[in-house]
């Protein structure tokens, strides 16, 4: 096994825990339950399984930085989109220790909770996001020769999905980050497994 294809295989297993989680646990307590006393009630009685909902995403944010250290370096890319990728894992993770470490404990405090949810998706969803977006957008872009077409359409798919999220969490539409997400978690899955096939067959 490559290094890159290693990479890629984690990344992968990762996002798929982490996009189950979204799906199953973590949409409970997001803006996609419209019931804001459940929204609240499941931070208390679940704040176990939110926390570990949150930390799925913190190991696939470090997976992904992790991802495309290993391809720049394959393809020789350079090192300005590892830079941006590595900027954007600080406003993720204090976003997602927000989510963690702080929300729980203001459920009795519902407009501070709404205003710190609110910073933590920008952060996120907004400004993490949006570096994210655009470096898997150039470096699928730049290595297009060198997969088959579903394979770099599908990283090109990872970013301009990603920047659909990122203008959804910035004008604070739930519907259009659900529905982004919907489309960019399995755009990830397909671009990661496409690279790790690629390295398998190499």
């Amino acid at each position: 096994m490559t290094r890159l294809q290693r990479a890629a295989t984690i990344a992968f297993v990762l996002h798929l825990v982490a996009g189950a989680a979204m799906a199953v646990v973590l949409r409970q307590g997001l803006e996609t339950n419209p019931d804001l006393q459940n929204r609240l009630s499941f931070l208390v009685n679940h704040r176990a399984l939110w926390t570990l909902g949150w930390l799925t995403w913190t190991a696939a944010a470090i997976a992904i930085l992790y991802f495309y250290m290993v391809f720049a370096s394959t393809h020789h890319t350079g090192n300005l989109l590892v830079f941006l990728t590595a900027a954007a894992i600080a406003p993720d993770l204090a976003a997602q220790a927000i989510e963690i470490g702080v929300l729980p404990d203001l459920t009795q405090h519902a407009d501070w909770f709404i205003l710190l949810h609110r910073t933590a998706v920008l952060m996120s969803g907004y400004v993490a996001n949006g570096l994210y977006s655009f470096s898997a957008l150039i470096l699928a872009w730049s290595t297009r020769q060198a997969y088959p077409v579903w394979v770099w359409l599908s990283g090109v798919a990872v970013g301009c999905f990603g920047f659909m999220l990122s203008a959804a969490a910035l004008v604070n539409s739930t519907a259009g980050m659900f529905w982004s997400n919907v489309v960019l978690v399995p755009s990830i899955l397909f671009w990661l497994a496409g690279v790790a096939l690629r390295e398998a067959r190499s």
